[in-house]
């Protein structure tokens, strides 16, 4: 533990019997307590004061991957995730387990939503947890029933997994930190629709085109299966999913609205691009073109304004 004032280390404990790979203080300043968990499964509770172990808390059996609190009671109940596919509800007081939630799947970020985000979820008490791993896509539980109020449904063909999610209360957003390198940011009140997206890795650029009526955006192809598209004056980026492999070729029409994509897993799609559209809607897949038995290495819109019909060319030598 560290004071990050004055640049010197207050506390230094030692007890876990493996990598410690989650910590947590609690909510209250006065109770200056600090929560650690490790790869034994087994979490513990530090007084800052005493400096000591106060508790150790015993339930899961993998790596705990995450820790939060309640907030609207004093931070009275802590909830905890890990690699063993449940989420446990602690009581913070008696340092007792409430209730196991199990989620099927290894969750890697687990939190409470606050205020208007918990309601809009038809939660009377206010307690829902949200969590997010394996999948790639966010759940919601109400902590008091353990029943699942919400599942996300997961991005076409997206093969990512969430390695963090954050909450920020003041954006009310849930922001998921994915294995391919993105943070995808979805509305905590307008059922965890993707609101926005910050591209982390480009890895090797395939193709590039202007798009939009006046070219305020660029359309890239990188080593990913996802479309990306960029706005030329802030470098704010949209992900439309929908190849199930990575895209090696990009056009786009002439008008800036159409654009045309070649993938690896043998089709080319046609995307309709609205970037004056909500989230989520800006790029529409239209259609998706099949026939080649290889990939899809070259795509051609026509150049005419009124000419609507492409070519594509393909390993499969057509």
């Amino acid at each position: 533990v560290w004071d990050i004032d004055r640049g010197y280390c207050t506390h230094n404990f030692k007890g876990h019997g493996g990598l410690v790979t989650a910590v947590r203080f609690h909510p209250q300043t006065d109770n200056l307590c600090l929560v650690t968990a490790s790869d034994d499964g087994m979490i513990r509770v530090w007084d800052l004061k005493r400096r000591k172990c106060v508790a150790v808390l015993e339930s899961h059996v993998s790596i705990v991957r995450s820790i939060d609190f309640s907030l609207d009671d004093g931070g009275m109940h802590m909830v905890t995730a890990g690699r063993d596919s449940v989420i446990n509800v602690w009581n913070w007081k008696r340092r007792v387990l409430e209730r196991t939630i199990p989620t099927f799947e290894p969750i890697e970020a687990v939190g409470l939503l606050r205020g208007a985000a918990a309601a809009s979820f038809g939660s009377k008490s206010g307690h829902v947890v949200y969590g997010g791993g394996e999948r790639g896509a966010l759940r919601l539980w109400d902590m008091d029933t353990g029943k699942e109020v919400f599942a996300q449904a997961k991005e076409l063909n997206a093969k990512h997994t969430f390695v963090d999610v954050i909450y920020l209360p003041r954006a009310q957003h849930l922001v998921a930190a994915t294995s391919d390198q993105n943070l995808l940011f979805y509305s905590a009140t307008d059922r965890l629709e993707r609101a926005r997206q910050i591209v982390g890795h480009n890895e090797e650029v395939i193709g590039i085109a202007y798009v939009g009526a006046a070219h305020t955006h660029i359309a890239v192809a990188t080593n990913t299966e996802q479309l990306r598209v960029y706005s030329t004056d802030n470098l704010d980026c949209e992900l439309a999913y929908g190849h199930k492999d990575i895209i090696l070729a990009v056009d786009a029409h002439p008008s800036g609205t159409i654009i045309a994509t070649a993938s690896k897993d043998n089709t080319a799609r046609v995307w309709v691009v609205n970037m004056d559209a909500p989230p989520r809607r800006r790029i529409t897949c239209v259609a998706t073109a099949v026939g080649h038995t290889k990939s899809v290495g070259a795509v051609a819109l026509a150049r005419g304004t009124d000419s609507l019909f492409m070519v594509t060319g393909s390993e499969d030598r057509t």
